[in-house]
């Protein structure tokens, strides 16, 4: 017999025990008396990365995190309280304290690291697997434990996509083809090869990409596993079974999450524990449906990723797609009980989903233009969130010379629509006009006119198209922006919406500030709506569209007057 390993004590003292900066911070306002702890454990590093306020036992909760995050401990009030089956223990006393369990099932006191991020690869399988569904439930309980075995059998490979590399899943290693066995995460990488590439890529010398997801695809076995041993494996075998049952073929994205220097050949278990998590979602919200609708009417579930920065990981939920945002309100607030969120603001709604860089590619306006800049001073404040960059001439909509404010507005509009406060699309520069008539703002002849708007229409806009109340400030020459600085300063730090300010004949939109206290001068991050050319980040980063302007670039001849929209309160 085997003998079971055992956590010895000079093991224990020479395990590193790291925390994520977001769980201490959370912890330290949580309520509760104890929670779950979810992490990674490598050899000589154990690190913690979220907790899950678990309120009944027979859930599983963890089918929303990331495969590769595991249970590895307990957090909770009193370490005598904890029980000895969790190998990590966090105890909030006067402060956090940190704790190992050791050879005889002890707890040891342990230093730890905080740290702001942890580097870890994510990976990612798409694949469509078709499930089978009853009109009676312990049926299509069979189904799924049938599929979840063979799911972490032996019978899954995978292949990374733009590769030759192969994993074929046997236990708890996969045997790897077209790479060495010996090959770590970080390593595969360089395996990764574009469709024009020609020749073998292990001649090749690449360097280590660690800025996308590893993305792969599921195969299966050929081989049926019913066949008995004495019928040759290249058989036809025909089954035929009368039952009242559907099939459906669901869409999988799954998301897991790894220590770059992890060994290759780990992960194949990992993607397949992925795959069992998001079927064991999906699989709730179809037999969810099945209680209340009929078998041929049931509605195939979307996969939501979110990576919000209040946690800095992953989570994965499952929609109804015929389900609005406000029906799903009551599971959202769960969501958020279950991490111990605020309920101020939207976190997981679909306009929260987590943007991969294929999204931003396939968007027709870029997003964030500002991150890549410098964005680093005396004291700097900055929008939060993502917002997409609207100027002249998009949308093949000639507005060159008038519609400067319309663009900023639709630039707001869309930092609300991908914070998840709205699921209205960005309004057309004849919507904007039309809202305006509407509310009496504007005579009838105003739409599809190309006459300008100011501050107060963006405001007005705003609350008649959204809800969103805002700040009005207003300055008398452009010489006191700086004046104004600390106040903005305070609007990002609280608000994080991008502003609206228009003086003379112009409009801009203002998403960070740079404020130096001793010269009581600051600098102004600036989206400018009129950029006529394409979507080149780097024209518009270099040609200054999007970067740093000092208070002399505001008119002292003009007079300001600035839209500040505020973040509602809701979730």
């Amino acid at each position: 017999m085997q003998k079971k390993k055992t956590t010895t004590h000079c093991e224990t003292m020479s395990t590193k025990v790291v925390l994520l900066s977001t769980l201490v911070k959370r912890l330290e306002r949580y309520q509760g008396e104890s929670a779950v702890l979810y992490g990674i454990k490598s050899v000589k590093t154990v690190t913690v990365v979220t907790f899950l306020n678990q309120q009944k036992v027979d859930e599983n909760y963890e089918n929303i995190l990331p495969a590769g995050l595991e249970r590895i401990g307990a957090f909770g009030r009193c370490l005598d309280e904890i029980n000895s089956d969790n190998y990590i223990a966090l105890v909030q006393d006067e402060k956090l304290k940190c704790f190992i369990q050791d050879q005889d099932n002890s707890f040891k006191s342990v230093p730890f690291k905080t740290v702001d991020d942890v580097d870890l690869a994510t990976l990612r399988v798409e694949t469509k697997i078709s499930v089978q569904l009853s009109s009676k439930e312990e049926e299509t309980d069979r189904f799924l434990e049938k599929l979840l075995d063979k799911i972490n059998s032996d019978a899954a490979s995978f292949v990374m996509d733009k590769s030759k590399v192969a994993l074929l899943c046997s236990g708890d290693k996969s045997v790897l083809y077209g790479a060495p066995q010996d090959v770590n995460v970080e390593e595969l990488t360089t395996y990764m090869q574009d469709e024009d590439e020609e020749e073998n890529i292990k001649t090749k010398k690449k360097s280590v990409v660690k800025d996308v997801a590893l993305l792969f695809k599921l195969y299966w076995s050929t081989v049926l596993e019913d066949a008995s041993s004495d019928v040759p494996q290249c058989a036809p075998l025909i089954y035929h079974q009368r039952r009242n049952s559907h099939v459906l073929c669901l869409s999988f994205d799954t998301i897991s999450v790894v220590p770059w220097s992890d060994p290759a050949e780990n992960i194949g278990s990992i993607l397949c524990m992925a795959i069992t998590r998001q079927l064991k979602l999906m699989m709730e919200d179809l037999k969810e449906q099945l209680r209340h609708t009929s078998i041929r009417n049931i509605e195939i579930p979307k996969i939501f990723h979110f990576h919000p920065e209040s946690l800095q990981h992953y989570v994965t939920l499952v929609y109804h797609p015929q389900r609005s945002d406000q029906s799903l309100e009551s599971y959202r607030k769960d969501v958020h009980q279950w991490f111990d969120l605020p309920l101020d603001r939207p976190i997981f709604k679909r306009g929260n989903k987590h943007w991969f860089a294929i999204d931003y590619e396939n968007s027709r306006q870029l997003i964030n233009t500002h991150m890549g800049l410098n964005l680093t001073g005396s004291n700097v404040s900055l929008v939060q969130g993502r917002y997409a960059y609207h100027h002249y001439m998009q949308d093949n909509f000639d507005d060159n010379g008038w519609g400067c404010a319309y663009r900023s507005l639709q630039s707001i509009i869309s930092w609300f629509r991908l914070q998840g406060y709205t699921e209205r699309t960005v309004p057309t520069h004849h919507e904007i006009q039309q809202c305006l008539v509407d509310i009496g703002d504007k005579p009838p002849s105003f739409v599809k006119s190309r006459q300008w708007i100011g501050s107060m229409e963006v405001s007005f806009c705003l609350q008649t198209l959204l809800g969103v109340e805002s700040t009005i400030l207003n300055v008398s020459s452009g010489a006191e922006m700086s004046s104004k600085a600390q106040q903005i300063a305070e609007h990002f730090r609280t608000h994080g919406t991008p502003i609206m300010i228009g003086g003379g004949v112009l409009a801009h939109t203002i998403i960070g500030i740079d404020f130096k206290e001793d010269t009581a001068d600051a600098r102004f991050l600036i989206l400018d709506p009129h950029y006529t050319g394409g979507e080149d980040l780097r024209v518009i980063r270099n040609k200054g569209w999007c970067n740093w302007k000092p208070s002399s670039f505001w008119k002292a001849d003009s007079f300001y007057n600035m839209c500040l929209p505020l973040r509602p309160t809701s979730f």
